[in-house]
């Protein structure tokens, strides 16, 4: 299912699956210009309704939309063997939220990541006993998961902040969008005048300090539209002197042996190709040689694996690989 061809009801139907499996609460990890940022956690019913106790490994969704739109989660992007293996395994599962551009910069995403696994690790075992005493979030097995931009903030966990974030495992779905990956910031032969107009208005009529940490879809999906057909995606990062943003920072900041990634694309993916993806797989072959990465390549478009479940030949393999390392 490729995610620009969501069927209307997809997000509700999500929606009423979380809520039927999980229990949920949502807590702010930090306050930005008196702006609240919070990470949704949900614990599956069948650990909440009983009082044996548990200590349960933590599995960190970071969702897509371009750094741009999305909510957390969002559940138009959410694929359905992640949630599967949230609630199967079972594990604490986290939606951090974070700021969206072109409000804010993409650097500050980063932060907010960066700040959020600080959290983690200092007070999600408080917060999870604080509602239930029976269960304890075990910090020593944490694996990361995002779909597009989701993808690419795990794969930023796993490098950039892997000695913050403490993964065992990642999960990164379509994660190519570096700007320093060849072609990036290249503007297509197609591009619409219009496009590049409606993006300018957007970014002219932000109020200085504002701060957008969600929207859901399909809010701004004409402006993210805009963005990604005239290959604006790079340009409305905004400000990165520091090029905090690029798989060469992230890589000459990484440990040597990093922790173990698997990564996923669609061999048809106009939205994030599947050449960005490749050259991440193979620069982080080349400058971490000691680095675990499995690469599945599937038929299919931008979100191709909306629909997947946990017994998907595909997906029960990456799975088998990841709790190899996670659990």
């Amino acid at each position: 299912m490729s995610s620009l061809s969501i069927p209307p009801e997809r997000g509700q139907q999500v929606l009423a699956d979380l809520a039927a499996r999980f229990d949920r609460i949502s807590v702010p990890f930090k306050t930005v210009n008196s702006t609240p940022i919070e990470a949704a956690i949900f614990v599956p019913k069948s650990l909440t309704s009983v009082t044996e106790t548990q200590k349960l490994p933590v599995l960190v969704h970071f969702h897509g939309g371009g750094l741009l739109m999305g909510g957390n989660p969002e559940p138009f992007f959410l694929p359905d063997w992640v949630r599967d293996l949230a609630y199967t395994t079972p594990a604490l599962f986290i939606s951090p939220a974070y700021r969206l551009i072109p409000e804010s910069r993409a650097v500050d995403a980063l932060d907010d990541v960066g700040d959020f696994w600080t959290w983690l690790h200092a007070h999600l075992p408080a917060t999870i006993s604080a509602h239930w005493p029976h269960l304890t979030a075990d910090l020593g097995h944490i694996a990361a998961v995002g779909e597009s931009a989701g993808g690419y903030l795990a794969m930023q966990s796993a490098l950039l902040f892997s000695r913050t974030a403490k993964l065992r495992a990642a999960i990164a779905q379509y994660p190519g969008l570096y700007p320093d990956l060849t072609g990036f910031a290249d503007r297509p032969k197609t591009a619409d005048p219009k496009f590049d107009a409606l993006v300018a208005e957007y970014v002219k009529n932000t109020a200085p300090g504002a701060i957008r940490v969600s929207s859901p879809w399909p809010e701004k999906v004409e402006l993210f539209g805009a963005v990604m057909s005239n290959g604006l995606l790079a340009q409305v990062y905004g400000e990165d002197k520091e090029g905090r943003l690029t798989l060469g920072y992230a890589l000459a900041r990484a440990e040597e042996v990093p922790p173990p990634v698997w990564v996923i694309q669609g061999d048809d993916d106009h939205l994030v190709s599947k050449a960005w993806t490749d050259e991440v797989v193979e620069r982080i072959r080349k400058e971490k040689p000691r680095a675990t990465i499995k690469y599945t390549v599937q038929p299919g478009d931008h979100g191709f694996d909306g629909l997947s479940r946990l017994d998907d030949d595909w997906v029960k393999e990456g799975v088998d690989f990841v709790k190899g390392y996670w659990l």
